[in-house]
């Protein structure tokens, strides 16, 4: 590993944050420089008194160890003069220092979107993450989250469910796995995509990490769609970042009286971008990329013949409601129920509220 390498590294180690980094690189002009400043030079500099004796006794910080787990472990450390730094994130008034990466960074060319939401999602949450998470992704956008229980993570599996990449942005070191349920989650993620940090191999999951590495997920985005969330819910936080970093902040719209909903209905007030489909995303964020999806065929061999004629009444893009579908296929409504639960169970259609249905 190249020596600035290891010097990204002692900066993180020896606390020197992205306020205190880009201060002294203003200054200095490189990382390089930054550890040959004298204790007295680095406080004249405006950083703190502890930061500064770190920096002066780097050597002794444990970056050996550092490095060395990310070789074993095949994580890439990413800094900011990386030309694979993500182009967005590097824009923002307090970029990371350092990213460590497992797996493969989206390219420039990529178009990413966050997908956040509520840790304790309805079923109807659930799904909606899910689904434009997949449909998003068979447009050839990388889907954003941060690998919570909930919203996120059924949003990272709808994009795997596309067989596309997703990037997962974490609230702790490389050496944990939070929640430790998505262990296996965060490995897929890795395969094609990518799971990402800021904090040093050895920091554990803590409430106050969440909402600095919120900031990265509307960081590195053209947008954030919010599925579900509470009054309170950090997604709410991630809302707020995007909207100071410049970014579009969309807002699928929930019941009324579901307390899942609140946090999201009221960002509609507050003039976000309510959302019914992916083509609302891409008319709003003018995407050229509305005629390259990505066809995977459905595999029907395993329907009933009263699924497959329901399916069929159920155009790929259109929204049909329950009782268009009872008029047109003459069916019993107790036996359009089961055969809905069944194709949507399959993963073929989803519902949206009122009783419509959509197919994939």
């Amino acid at each position: 590993m190249e020596d600035r390498k290891k010097f990204w590294v002692c900066a993180i180690l020896a606390g020197l944050g992205p306020t205190g980094t880009k201060k002294l690189l203003e200054i200095h002009r490189s990382i390089d420089k930054i550890f040959t400043l004298s204790l007295k030079e680095l406080k004249e500099s405006g950083i703190p008194s502890k930061t500064a004796e770190n920096i002066t006794m780097w050597e002794k910080l444990p970056w050996k160890e550092e490095i060395r787990f990310c070789e074993e472990n095949n994580i890439s450390l990413v800094s900011l003069e990386d030309p694979s730094y993500p182009c967005l994130l590097k824009k923002i008034h307090n970029p990371p220092v350092l990213l460590y990466v497992k797996g493969t960074l989206p390219s420039d060319n990529d178009i990413c979107l966050a997908i956040v939401g509520t840790r304790n999602p309805s079923i109807y949450g659930m799904r909606m993450a899910e689904k434009f998470a997949e449909q998003l992704s068979l447009y050839g956008v990388v889907i954003v989250s941060g690998m919570a229980r909930g919203i996120d993570t059924a949003a990272h599996k709808g994009a795997l469910k596309a067989d596309c990449k997703t990037i997962a942005v974490v609230g702790c070191g490389m050496r944990y796995c939070y929640p430790a349920e998505n262990f296996s989650l965060s490995n897929e993620i890795a395969k094609t995509g990518a799971v990402i940090t800021e904090f040093p191999s050895y920091i554990k999951p803590k409430p106050e990490n969440f909402p600095q590495r919120n900031r990265i997920i509307s960081g590195m985005c053209r947008g954030i769609i919010v599925v579900e969330a509470g009054q309170k819910s950090g997604a709410l936080i991630t809302a707020n970042l995007a909207l100071e970093q410049g970014r579009d902040v969309f807002a699928i719209p929930g019941r009324v009286d579901d307390f899942t909903s609140k946090g999201t209905n009221q960002l509609l007030k507050e003039g976000a971008i309510l959302v019914e489909n992916v083509g609302d995303i891409l008319e709003a964020l003018n995407l050229e990329i509305k005629k390259e999806e990505k066809k995977k065929e459905e595999d029907v061999s395993c329907l009933s013949e009263r699924e497959k004629i329901i399916l069929n009444r159920i155009p790929s893009g259109e929204k049909v409601s329950f009782e268009e579908i009872l008029m047109d296929t003459g069916i019993e409504q107790h036996l359009i129920f089961q055969s809905l639960l069944s194709l949507i169970t399959k993963g073929l259609i989803f519902e949206l509220p009122g009783k419509f249905y959509t197919r994939k």
